[in-house]
């Protein structure tokens, strides 16, 4: 019964000291894969950062090109309705204008007919 006990351990022992160098092998092997991975996905979480910023960063500009439109459009607004008031001042200076040229041509009308009268 030790002899079987004895046989199977060394049995084992033999097994033992062929495949733990196998398996330490694997063991690095795969250790060395997961520090590549490792840093292939930090290599990869940096660049997508990278991307992320510069997509915020145009997106800013974008909304800064967006403001600056939108004051302008403003601008341009505000000097339209100007140039609408001017030009309705203008038509009412105009219109006042032909009156006056009316009422002074119906003086000048009246005053030569009281100048024949008086002559008369």
């Amino acid at each position: 019964m030790n002899q079987i006990k004895e046989m199977k351990e060394k049995m084992q022992k033999e097994r033992d000291i062929y495949w733990k160098p196998i398996v330490a092998d694997l063991k690095r092997e795969c250790d060395v894969f997961k520090n590549e991975w490792t840093s292939k996905e930090k290599e990869w979480k940096a660049e997508r950062n990278i991307l992320k910023l510069e997509r915020d960063t145009f997106k800013a500009e974008r909304n800064v090109f967006k403001i600056e439109r939108d004051v302008l459009k403003t601008e341009r607004d505000a000097l339209k309705a100007e140039g609408d008031v001017l030009k309705t001042k203008r038509d009412v200076l105009k219109t006042q204008r032909d009156v006056f040229q009316v009422e002074k041509d119906s003086l000048l009308l009246e005053n030569g007919v009281l100048k024949r009268m008086l002559i008369q």
